[in-house]
């Protein structure tokens, strides 16, 4: 008696799929679970939008929650999901497709805008654009429709989105930092700051910034504990990093308050240039990357074109509402930045309800 389910062994899993709904072709995208995970997460963003559209929390409320998501929740959340990762089912040529992506889209937006920009601050908004472009928002909305997507089919593709991440906080937000302090640097000309102090000054801020912080920490008690976080701890971890998905897409609402305006000429050509880097460019880079480097005994498997297309949905996810918090920092660019973050979450969803 032929039963309703089958399996296929994928990277050392065994996923069922349903053999009515495609076994000739293996797993597929669940896409009947995409629509009520949108509307979760564009569910909470509007009653954020609203919630400080209507001053119910005040600006300075909005900063303290930001500061609950960026500090404890998703260290908590990163720190977890670094413990209890299993490396044995990582395609690495995909981690090596989306880091070639990052790098190629930060390096021409950086030369493009120290191109085009004016000489007063053309190293800050080389520094916060390139970050703008590269730096997705993998945690706040990624998570959630990758898990409603690929859950039931390609449920370890949901650890990919932990392990891209420290790509920009680790590697490429780094550059962006030291472009922001060369910008401050020569705008403070009576301060003298060496190339070295400069080196020094990064090195320190990305190593006190909890993101990047908490990632190290996880990554090393991942070989320490055994790929298990301890019972004592487990609670209190699992407490934190549960607040974050429903806090981060509140807050996202939060920050697109007020910034619905009129573009200016300046925002309006770095949108432009910043749409096109991370909807067009980012996407496509990621897909041909995975085509060209994913190689052997996957490339013939019907794992290699989800796997494609998972490429194509990571590249056009929208930008982490953490860089207005950069540009705030610097005090750099931070109208600049928070518009173009508003136009272009909401380019964004037409882009991605178009093609998926």
């Amino acid at each position: 008696m032929e039963t309703p389910n089958n399996y296929v062994f994928i990277h050392g899993k065994n996923i069922s799929h349903n053999t009515l709904a495609g076994s000739a072709v293996g797993p597929h995208m669940s896409i009947d679970k995409l629509f009520p995970a949108l509307l979760e997460c564009f569910g909470i963003i509007l009653c954020g939008y609203i919630a400080g559209r209507t001053d119910m929390i005040t600006e300075s409320q909005a900063k303290g929650l930001g500061n609950f998501v960026s500090k404890f929740a998703l260290p908590a959340l990163l720190f977890k999901n670094m413990v209890v990762l299993d490396f044995g089912d990582v395609i690495w040529a995909f981690l090596w497709s989306v880091l070639v992506a990052k790098v190629t889209v930060f390096v021409l937006v950086c030369v493009l805008t120290l191109m085009m920009a004016s000489p007063d601050n053309r190293y800050s908004k080389a520094g916060l654009y390139a970050i703008f472009a590269t730096q997705s928002n993998d945690f706040a909305l990624g998570y959630p429709i990758v898990d409603a997507l690929y859950r039931s089919t390609y449920p370890e593709y949901l650890q990919y989105i932990y392990l891209v991440a420290p790509v920009s906080l680790m590697l490429l937000n780094p550059i962006g930092f030291a472009l922001c302090e060369v910008q401050s640097w020569r705008q403070a000309s009576h301060l003298q700051h060496n190339s070295l102090g400069i080196l020094g000054i990064v090195v320190l801020q990305v190593l006190k910034n909890p993101i990047v912080f908490m990632v190290i920490v996880g990554i090393i008690s991942h070989f320490a504990l055994g790929e298990r976080i301890p019972s004592v701890l487990s609670e209190f971890i699992d407490g934190l990093a549960n607040s974050f998905g429903g806090t981060a897409l509140f807050y996202l609402g939060l920050t697109m308050v007020g910034q619905l305006r009129k573009l200016t000429r300046d925002t309006g050509v770095a949108l432009i240039l910043l749409i096109t880097a991370k909807l067009l460019v980012m996407p496509l880079v990621c897909k041909d990357m995975v085509d060209i480097l994913d190689v052997g005994v996957n490339s013939t498997s019907p794992n290699h074109t989800s796997l494609s297309n998972f490429a194509f949905l990571y590249g056009v996810f929208p930008t982490a509402p953490s860089v207005a918090i950069y540009a705030g920092h610097y005090n750099m660019e931070l109208e600049v930045v928070k518009k173009n973050q508003t136009f272009f979450f909401v380019f964004s969803l037409f882009f991605f309800f178009f093609f998926f």
